[in-house]
């Protein structure tokens, strides 16, 4: 019975898998048909390879005054094309896949450079891709106003809720500088909790209404994000006029004292309350 049992056991294993039929219509998915492209110059070079031999070859005949029969007639028709035809299309359809190669590679090069010049977690421009777009606007003699944004109480938020909550507050403050500051304006994530804005040709700035629109959005948006009520936004925004010329480092300067500022002075009047 033990011989028997084993001889089972390595039938059933030698049985290979049952494999179900395919379908005419996979099969069809299956065949790659050459591209419009590649029946498209073989048919080109077809007619004026055919064209260019048949010119020849009666332009012969009739220098040496021979005469042609049917027999070699439909030769010079027939055997252009036949030879023509294949290598045009092996050649055709080895141009096609180089060129799809070359465009998929473009493709995802630029996918990767897109990818390289922003933050991965708001979309925005990061730091180094910022910095270097608000130099170029500078060098081009553009002048503006230079925003720096700091999310408030961000600590707090990822202490009580977790940091996927924190991540959320980001991602709703990116949002808000987005609708509210436009889209010609520069706008990065320089930090954890920092943003920058460089909004060209722009002077002056109403900073107020700019503030109570961003922490409204930014309220919204956190809340429909995270499921979390009650919890607001505020940031704390330091602006300042930037002419042409100015380097990144003076206008960090400029702004983060004036945000600072702002910050000091809103703590102190909630002490006071």
């Amino acid at each position: 019975m033990d011989a028997i049992a084993e001889s089972s056991v390595k039938v059933c294993l030698r049985m290979p898998a049952k494999q179900e039929p395919v379908s005419g219509e996979a099969k069809e998915k299956q065949v790659k048909w050459p591209s419009r492209f590649v029946l498209r110059n073989t048919a080109l070079v077809s007619l004026v390879a055919a064209a260019i031999s048949i010119s020849l070859s009666t332009g012969l005949r009739m220098i040496i005054g021979a005469e042609a029969d049917l027999v070699t007639v439909i030769m010079r028709l027939v055997l252009p094309f036949a030879i023509a035809i294949p290598i045009a299309l092996v050649g055709f359809s080895k141009l096609d896949q180089v060129l799809k190669s070359y465009r998929a590679l473009m493709r995802r090069s630029s996918e990767l450079a897109r990818h390289a010049a922003t933050d991965p977690l708001t979309g925005l421009l990061n730091r180094r891709s910022f910095v270097e777009q608000f130099d170029l606007a500078m060098s081009h003699g553009v002048s503006g106003l230079f925003v720096l944004a700091d999310a408030d109480h961000l600590k707090r938020i990822n202490d009580q809720h977790g940091h996927l909550a924190g991540d959320d507050a980001i991602v709703a403050i990116a949002q808000a500088l987005e609708n509210v500051l436009g889209d010609d304006s520069l706008i990065g994530r320089i930090g954890g909790d920092e943003f920058c804005a460089f909004l060209p040709n722009r002077s002056g700035g109403p900073d107020a209404t700019w503030l109570a629109e961003i922490n409204q959005i930014a309220s919204v948006e956190f809340a429909r994000r995270s499921n979390i009520v009650g919890q607001s936004l505020s940031v704390s925004l330091g602006i300042a006029s930037c002419r042409a010329g100015t380097t990144f480092r003076e206008a960090m300067e400029r702004t983060d004292m004036r945000l600072y500022g702002h910050k000091h002075a809103r703590r102190d009047a909630e002490r006071a309350a």
